[in-house]
């Protein structure tokens, strides 16, 4: 825009902007729109129903030179679905508005248009969009080539026949593919509008997604056309920075709040000491967990987050701890329907606290996190003869500084999402969230074959806090050190002949027999989820989302296994991550609950590293590998080379077609633009990037398309405060987030998901070396057991992405296939067990 005669990009910056979110999952993106973070210093974001019209007309739209109504689910002539936007568009006629999807059919509707359905719905999918205005420096297209190709997230559309007068159609498409000349514009599928009086301008398709070319420069045409008219009226540039009283109003806040440890360090503080084993001191960390880590039988809690997959880059690092009475730790369990939670303590003792109506757990967690965190004090390195050592500039290869290890379960949402309304027949007995705090870990680097043991330390007692119950002395810690050491030792020397056999049978990949009949049902039979996915179908064709993850769960009851899960609970999940190996894999016992979390999760929900980036990793789009013989005919296979050639060239075949599949790509691209949106929320805006779209990784059993989404996160939010912002992972959800998880409720039954679909990972420490927040890391919570011994009980969950392209046969079937990633070795193992 510097280039451009028109004015200089300092005017157009200025501009007061006003944009109105209809509870879009894409509205923030708009905000990548402008070129960085000074330039949306005067644009302010609020909710359709956050004001009154007459409060909002007096109070609020005086302090602006522009609008934009963002998309939304719903109908424009629905007031539940377009707020106060249908008075924007009707009755305010000195100022620009620029409406996008639903905003334009709102335009449209006003001035009296017909809205009807799209004859092709086209939900995350591009077309060639043509117009006439590239050479016109006052038209939304100029400098923008003819024709440019858009994504377009809608099933209605503004009817192209009997146009009211006071509108003009500004940009087209075809929905015929197929034709390689310009449509005709009065034929074709209305992509674009402007009044032929007032300076409102409307566009179907969506400028801000990641895949629409030349969104950025259709906004500042917006911003020109805005300029310009203003001049007219007599307004000077550069605009003022709008007041303090109206920033506050955004969804965003302006001028946050800056997290900032106590600047001095009291008696209380804590701090982090690492002791690095030696190099030969080596046990797989199977082995370890079974037999020290969960050998100690915590009644409170033991975690294992497990890179299950062979070393590398991603899969380098695993934590475990358990807590038993001298760790001091302590576990917490929450209920969202009654605002309960429950705090274990590994003494013995026990904390019950109903939260206030304004408060959620997420509050507390935040601020349980920061108490120790701005009491942290340096990280220090414990040498083997016992001395002490800070490490504030040496580099630890791990993240992980202790803290809060557990989960989120999906019902979590009801505490996340604004305006989500609860369903109080949604109770199950599962906590909806569980986390264990460690205070000692034992930490391996695959990669480098080397353990680590970490320890949080309070090394003065003049204080002690009585409400969680955390004073552990650096004594303690070296007694525990030394006494880890010397299990390991002994285990070392006891299977050192043994050790290989052992391993094989721990963690040995064997066949899968299904001697004994599979015995998981689904929640959801076949017949009740294909009539489940067509009413989906139809809530898309009507508008109101784009995509819906529809799940169920299998279940299986395991009272006729003559062996008991209570002492083979480890090598069931053994044989789980043996099966199928996975980077986000993780086990989790809560034994006080009754809960055991086997996950063999290969998707990221996100990361937040000790800079502050945040990293999201969504998967949409699933096929099976070619696992078995894929030659034609089966008696001239030779069982060898020719058969293993003509496998990976049908697994080969699998991938391209699923990376060039549009239906899953529609899916794919539908999710990293909610994430996007999700991110634009809580990091800087224009530090949020895709570096990699949509690209297949290979898992043992299935291909799965992944995209990768970044953001520098805002240094008011901490770990707690961003996952919460991003909750419950759109992966499971669809887009519109909130209004698709309020259909979902419907679709489903009201039955909850409990642990799947929600979160699992740590929230860690800081470790006072730098780190204002801690970080942080959780997988998606698919590819799972959920383990109830003492109700004899598995449950697997599965699901899948409806869009309107989606076949009901199919999609169950992919159902089935994303549960057979976890129920066949728990089906082997119970075999065994017989």
């Amino acid at each position: 825009m510097s280039n451009d005669p028109r004015v200089h990009p300092s005017d157009i910056f200025s501009l007061r902007t006003i944009i109105i979110d209809n509870y879009d999952s894409y509205t923030f993106n708009l905000l990548q729109l402008w070129d960085n973070e000074k330039s949306i210093e005067n644009v302010v974001v609020i909710r359709n129903n956050q004001f009154s019209w007459n409060y909002f007309k007096e109070n609020i739209f005086p302090y602006f030179d522009n609008i934009i109504i963002s998309p939304g689910p719903g109908r424009p002539e629905t007031p539940s679905d377009f707020g106060i936007c249908t008075n924007i568009i009707k009755e305010l006629n000195d100022i620009p508005i620029l409406g996008v999807c639903l905003g334009h059919q709102g335009i449209g509707v006003t001035f009296g248009g017909q809205i009807t359905n799209a004859k092709t719905i086209m939900h995350g999918r591009l077309s060639p969009v043509y117009h006439e205005g590239e050479d016109d420096p006052m038209s939304l297209y100029y400098k923008i080539p003819n024709p440019f190709s858009v994504v377009r997230y809608h099933s209605l559309i503004v009817e192209n026949k009997n146009m009211p007068p006071e509108l003009t159609i500004s940009a087209w498409c075809s929905e015929d593919s197929s034709i390689s000349t310009p449509p005709l514009k009065e034929s074709s599928t209305i992509m674009g509008l402007n009044h032929i009086n007032k300076p409102i301008y409307g566009v179907q398709f969506h400028p801000e997604s990641i895949c629409t070319e030349n969104g950025y420069q259709l906004l500042r045409n917006f911003l020109m056309i805005s300029r310009v008219f203003l001049e007219k009226h007599g307004v000077t540039f550069p605009r003022t920075t709008l007041p303090s009283h109206i920033l506050s109003h955004s969804v965003l806040p302006k001028k946050p709040h800056i997290f900032k440890p106590l600047t001095s360090k009291s008696d209380t503080e804590y701090c982090l000491i690492l002791k690095k084993l030696e190099r030969g001191l080596w046990i797989d960390s199977p082995l370890v967990f079974q037999h020290i880590v969960a050998a100690d039988q915590s009644t409170v809690g033991t975690w294992w987050l497990d890179s299950a997959r062979q070393p590398d880059r991603v899969n380098r690092f695993s934590f475990m701890g358990s807590t038993p009475e001298s760790s001091n730790s302590f576990s917490t369990f929450y209920s969202t329907l009654n605002k309960e939670l429950l705090v274990i303590c590994s003494n013995g003792s026990v904390i019950n606290k109903k939260m206030e109506d304004n408060q959620t757990f997420w509050d507390w967690m935040s601020e349980t996190i920061k108490h120790f965190n701005q009491r942290m004090g340096n990280l220090k390195i414990l040498h083997d003869d016992g001395t002490l050592q800070n490490v504030r500039e040496q580099t630890i290869p791990f993240d992980f500084r202790l803290g809060m290890v557990g989960y989120f379960g999906y019902e979590m949402k009801r505490e996340s999402l604004p305006n989500y309304t609860i369903s109080t027949d949604q109770y199950s007995d599962i906590p909806d969230s569980a986390f264990v705090f460690a205070t000692q870990a034992i930490i391996f680097d695959h990669l480098e074959r080397q353990i680590w043991l970490a320890g949080l330390v309070r090394p003065k007692f003049d204080y002690v806090d009585n409400n969680l119950g955390i004073h552990p002395g650096l004594d303690d810690y070296k007694s525990w050190t030394l006494s880890i050491e010397e299990k390991l030792r002994n285990l070392d020397n006891l299977m050192s002949s043994s050790k290989q056999t052992l391993l094989k049978k721990v963690i040995q990949n064997e066949k899968v027999s299904f001697s004994v009949q599979p015995s998981f049902t689904p929640d959801m039979k076949q017949g009740d989820y294909i009539r489940a996915i067509e009413k989906a179908r139809s809530y898309i064709h009507e508008g109101q989302s784009y995509e819906l993850c529809l799940t169920t769960q299998f279940r299986a009851n395991l009272a006729n296994v003559p062996k008991k899960l209570d002492d083979n609970w480890v090598e069931l999940y053994q044989c789980i991550r043996s099966f199928n190996p996975a980077p986000f894999s993780a086990l989790l016992s809560f034994p006080s609950k009754d809960i055991c979390i086997m996950s063999s999760s290969p998707e990221k929900f996100l990361q937040i590293d000790n800079e502050g980036v945040m990293e999201m990793k969504p998967i949409k789009g699933t096929v099976a590998r070619a696992r078995e013989c894929c030659c034609l005919n089966l008696k001239e296979c030779d069982k060898g080379t020719l058969c293993e050639s003509k496998r990976k060239e049908e697994d080969m075949k699998r991938m391209r077609l699923l990376e060039g599949d549009i239906k899953e790509r529609s899916e794919n691209l539908m999710i990293v633009d909610l994430i996007r949106n999700d991110l634009t929320h809580i990091c800087q805006p224009s530090t949020v990037q895709v570096p990699y779209l949509m690209k297949v990784e290979s898992y043992e059993s299935v291909h799965q398309l992944v995209t990768t989404v970044r953001g520098q996160l805002r240094e008011d939010l901490d770990c707690v405060k961003a996952i919460r912002e991003c909750f419950p992972p759109g992966s499971m959800t669809g887009a519109p987030k909130l209004r698709s998880v309020q259909l979902l409720d419907e679709l489903e039954q009201n039955k909850p998901r409990g642990v799947y679909s929600g979160c699992l990972g740590y929230i860690s420490l800081q470790d006072g070396s730098g780190q204002k927040r801690g970080t942080s890391q959780f997988n998606v919570v698919i590819r799972t057991a959920i383990i109830r011994i003492e109700k004899d009980e598995v449950t697997v969950g599965a699901g899948g992405a409806i869009v309107y392209l989606s076949n009901a046969e199919s999609e169950w079937n992919e159902v089935e296939l994303k549960s057979q990633s976890i129920i066949p070795s728990i089906l082997d193992y119970m075999n065994k067990l017989i």
